[in-house]
């Protein structure tokens, strides 16, 4: 068993503190981890391995914070994040356990705000928004209850009546060619799509009669 013979703050990192054993320097710890620690104390390689794997724990939890911090993350996007900065799957699948708890992660609430940040900002059908989430790692259970209020009808006609002053001049012809394709590409169903462009290009017709 070795011996703490001094414990003192790092210049660079005032939360983290370097821990000497037998007057070297064995290794560095959070502050609040290093709090149970005292001079003098002996310490076993199972009790210093538990530090620091809580420690890792803890770093890597920082990292996902700040990650989530920018804006909402999925559980995938979490880890795959984690992954890339070399942390082990053990710490990962704590960390991620330690923020579903804390519910800071939460895939239901993030395919809800992912789909409401769409429909307000980027219109788009029911399609592609699944097509989004399913990237995003989301499940099918949670991916239904984020469409289940979604109105493409609504959506669609949204989208298309904030462009029609760009189509303004435009033949009959290109006007329909214009919102087919616009709504497409967005993932409309297509009877929306149908109905649409049907129901704009009649308006357009008798505006003209």
């Amino acid at each position: 068993m070795d011996t703490i013979t001094d414990i003192k703050p790092q210049r660079r990192d005032k939360n983290r503190v370097n821990v000497f054993l037998d007057g070297k320097f064995a290794f560095s710890l959070a502050y609040n981890q290093a709090k149970v620690l005292t001079v003098g104390q002996g310490l076993s390689q199972v009790v210093m391995a538990n530090l620091l794997e809580n420690d890792s724990v803890d770093k890597a939890y920082e990292k996902a914070v700040r990650f989530i911090g920018y804006r909402p993350r999925s559980i995938l996007e979490v880890r795959n994040r984690l992954i890339k900065y070399g942390i082990e799957f053990e710490v990962i699948e704590k960390v991620i356990n330690r923020l579903q708890e804390e519910n800071v992660l939460n895939d239901t609430d993030f395919a809800l705000l992912w789909v409401e940040n769409r429909r307000t900002f980027r219109p788009r059908g029911k399609l592609l928004l699944r097509k989004e989430l399913l990237t995003k790692g989301i499940n099918d259970s949670d991916i239904e209850i984020a469409l289940s209020e979604v109105e493409e009808s609504a959506d669609a006609r949204q989208l298309v009546y904030s462009k029609l002053s760009k189509y303004d001049g435009l033949s009959l012809d290109s006007l329909r060619k214009k919102i087919w394709s616009l709504l497409s590409r967005r993932g409309f169903d297509y009877s929306v799509v149908n109905d649409l462009v049907r129901e704009i290009v009649q308006s357009k017709r008798n505006g003209e009669d």
